[in-house]
């Protein structure tokens, strides 16, 4: 009979490895259905504002409608700068989470309750579901972050299904949503993503004992008699400043991705061609074109779970890629396919309204890959900032992402608008020349890795009981030499050396 005290650290591990899926499955399945919230109304926005008011409409015009949905959009990716600071600092995240999708409920319920053909009601739904938003958006990645700890492996891996249940979210709610809203009217369709985000609301509550106590209460407060414990990065302030130079320097690479997408499919621009040029004949069946905008998320969904099996054979292996290297290779992906679809843009003849020259399989294909660069690229950077950055300043560094997103995404409709002028005559010219530029700045990160990773590893080395085959890093056997101690681990030298 096996001695007990062999088995129950491992039954112990095993359980914490249990409860911390279950958690991030919870919070995984609440945020898929804050996107299909979020998304829902952004595709009923500016319908229910050019509506005529007989149909339950606004009766606006539609330059108004596309003001009021930008300047929704801008909010909803602006708040979180600040709501994300009020979480950090003063809420805590989980606080903030939850406090975030009551508010989202609220504004919902005065969209289906209230009269929301009233200008006045309808804004304020509105704002209060980017108040909401501002609020759990950017603090979900910070709990996310939080059931893993120091198992980057599982942390990574567990980002990415998180980005896939947010695209999981953005497909099926402007889905379901233009359905009810055609057959039912808009009443139903916001009722639609009310319930939804209400689920939400209910998970988030139902998945608090599962959450760290560091992330249940308030900072710097007691949590159910554990107290808050010290954050190590932002008590050693020469790793806090290598870490925010290392973070800035990343958030770089991840805005040269965010301009590269914003260029594809930000702009609505790729849309445009998908709808006129594309052939969307498959076996004597026209694909709709409205289907079109779902390529995207569609990949994200399949190749998720391939991406996380093929990561976890390598971690299995001890070559498990840095988190630079992914993002890299993310970013190296993306500006890849901008330059394809320039290519792609090279049949379309000159002046011709509506074709289709281009085939499905190489539309899908450029598609395929922005979709995987995204995948290796942006839920990583999420996983980065809770890596890298003080416990306290993680959700503000997450809502700034958001806001440079929002800011960037206005910046590339206006590139879009240049590229569709004239007749669409200067397409070509805008994706080869953004793609190109962005894979020679991608290339000089490439160069940079090394260096990038090797600082990184250095002021935030893994746990020296670690199993470093669960690190995240190609480098993790070597990480430094016996004789350069990580900054911040104390090393212990035996009697012989």
């Amino acid at each position: 009979m096996g001695d007990v005290s062999d088995v129950t650290p491992a039954k112990a591990q095993s359980s914490g490895r249990r409860g911390a899926f279950l958690g991030v499955a919870l919070v995984a399945f609440a945020e898929l259905w804050e996107r299909a919230s979020y998304y829902s109304i952004v595709a009923l926005i500016a319908l229910f504002a050019i509506a005529k008011a007989r149909e339950g409409g606004l009766g606006l015009t539609n330059s108004d409608a596309i003001e009021i949905s930008g300047d929704y959009t801008l909010m909803a990716f602006g708040l979180p700068v600040v709501f994300g600071f009020i979480g950090d600092r003063f809420v805590g995240h989980y606080r903030a989470v939850v406090l975030g999708a009551m508010v989202i409920v609220s504004g919902h319920a005065t969209l289906f309750f209230g009269d929301h053909t009233n200008l006045t009601t309808f804004w304020a739904a509105l704002w209060l579901i980017a108040i909401g938003t501002g609020l759990l958006k950017p603090a979900m990645p910070c709990l996310v972050s939080s059931f893993y700890g120091q198992d980057r492996m599982r942390r990574d891996r567990a980002f990415k299904y998180y980005y896939m249940m947010i695209n999981i979210g953005g497909m099926l709610g402007p889905l379901v949503a233009g359905v009810i809203q055609v057959h039912w009217g808009f009443d139903w369709a916001f009722l639609w993503a009310g319930l939804g985000m209400t689920l939400a609301f209910v998970v988030l509550v139902l998945a608090r004992p599962l959450v760290p106590a560091t992330e249940r209460g308030r900072p710097g407060c007691e949590t159910d008699g554990v107290p808050d414990p010290p954050d190590p990065i932002a008590l050693d302030h020469r790793r806090r400043r290598v870490n925010m130079t290392m973070l800035s320097v990343l958030f770089l690479l991840f805005m040269v991705w965010a301009l590269a997408y914003g260029v594809f499919a930000g702009s609505a621009t790729s849309e445009l061609i998908g709808n006129a040029y594309v052939d969307r004949d498959v076996l004597g069946w026209t694909v709709p074109a409205a289907a079109m905008n779902s390529i995207e998320p569609a990949i994200i969904v399949l190749a998720t779970p391939l991406l996380a099996l093929l990561l976890t054979w390598l971690a299995r292996r001890g070559k498990f890629p840095h988190s630079v290297l992914q993002m890299v290779l993310g970013g190296l992906l993306s500006c890849v396919a901008v330059v394809m679809l320039g290519w792609l843009a090279t049949e379309i003849p000159s002046g011709v309204a509506a074709a289709p020259v281009i085939g499905l399989g190489a539309f899908v294909g450029a598609y395929a890959l922005m979709s995987i660069g995204e995948v290796l690229i942006s839920p990583v950077y999420m996983a980065v900032i809770t890596r890298l950055a003080p416990r306290r300043q993680q959700a503000t560094w997450q809502g700034s992402v958001l806001l440079a997103i929002g800011l960037l995404g206005f910046a590339t409709s206006r590139i879009g608008a240049y590229a569709e002028s004239d007749g669409g005559a200067h397409r070509v010219e805008t994706f080869v020349v953004t793609g190109i530029a962005g894979l020679a700045i991608v290339i000089l990160f490439s160069v940079a890795t090394p260096v990038l990773i090797r600082t990184i590893q250095r002021y935030n080395p893994m746990p020296i009981d670690a199993d470093p085959q669960l690190g995240d890093e190609l480098e993790a056997l070597t990480q430094l030499d016996a004789s350069e101690p990580a900054v911040g681990v104390q090393v212990e030298k035996g009697e012989d050396s």
